[in-house]
């Protein structure tokens, strides 16, 4: 699940050819391809997925304001994962549409859930427009490929992004002036995750060749697989914006809740 998807990115070696035949996606990434088996491309980027399916539907279970859309909030970064599953095992272009795809979709749910929280505007227009747009671009993205693709997609994406995280950090805001400090931290402690996140997957995306673990030019003895802990963190790190939404929205509609944290790394949100 790339938070870009560089169509110049390389991988850590040639393509070798499995039982998904040729790479046709726009991306193929550091890890080397076939190696563990000849039926999943890229094994630890593969598995690595099941970070989002797992904790998208923990996030789908836990809802505790009543309100659908962070169900269906969760549900979208379940089917993020298992897009990017598909993506990552056969390295195809059309299983990368079910990895980039759900991405737009999820994004735009959140973009709605942080708005609607927050403002009092007339939500059914919203919810229209920002679906009608939603399938716009997802028509354009899936109908083009190479850098059109790639631009096409990256400026719907990272723009709603940029809105979804700024009415997190305001919600952490409101969250802070009413006493409840220990969910407004959710903002720093997920934005670090995401940060770490993006910034292995930089490392991996750009500097491939001394990361790989295989080239001369390799710093490392082994390849660490910074791609597939790019899965893992980001995952957290989307996990503990997303609760940190549902404390917002459950403190502006006096909806009482509660945190706690699962094994000390996974929040957990509830009602009662």
């Amino acid at each position: 699940m790339p938070p870009v998807s560089p169509v110049f990115a390389s991988s850590a070696a040639e393509p070798v050819a499995g039982f998904w035949g040729d790479v046709t996606s726009s991306v193929d990434w550091c890890e080397e391809n076939y190696v563990w088996t000849p039926y999943i491309a890229e094994f630890f980027n593969s598995w690595s997925s099941l970070a989002m399916i797992i904790l998208g539907e923990a996030c789908a279970r836990m809802n505790p304001t009543g309100n659908r859309a962070f169900t269906f909030l969760g549900r979208a970064i379940t089917v993020v994962g298992i897009g990017s599953w598909l993506f990552h095992a056969t390295l195809k272009y059309s299983m990368q549409m079910t990895d980039e795809l759900p991405m737009l979709w999820a994004i735009s749910i959140a973009c709605y859930i942080t708005v609607t929280t927050k403002y009092d505007i007339d939500k059914r227009r919203f919810k229209y427009a920002l679906t009608l747009w939603t399938i716009l671009v997802t028509l354009f993205t899936a109908g083009f490929s190479g850098k059109v693709q790639f631009f096409l997609f990256q400026a719907s994406f990272n723009g709603l992004t940029v809105v979804m995280a700024y009415l997190c950090w305001r919600g952490k805001q409101d969250l802070d002036n009413a006493n409840m400090r220990h969910v407004a931290k959710l903002f720093g402690r997920g934005a670090k995750l995401y940060f770490a996140a993006a910034l292995v997957w930089l490392i991996d995306t750009n500097l491939c060749t001394y990361v790989n673990g295989s080239s001369s030019e390799s710093v490392l003895p082994f390849n660490v697989q910074l791609h597939a802990w790019w899965h893992v963190l980001a995952s957290f790190g989307l996990v503990y914006l997303v609760v940190l939404m549902m404390g917002h929205y459950c403190l502006l509609r006096d909806i009482p809740f509660k945190l706690k944290y699962v094994f000390f790394v996974f929040p957990y949100i509830y009602a009662y």
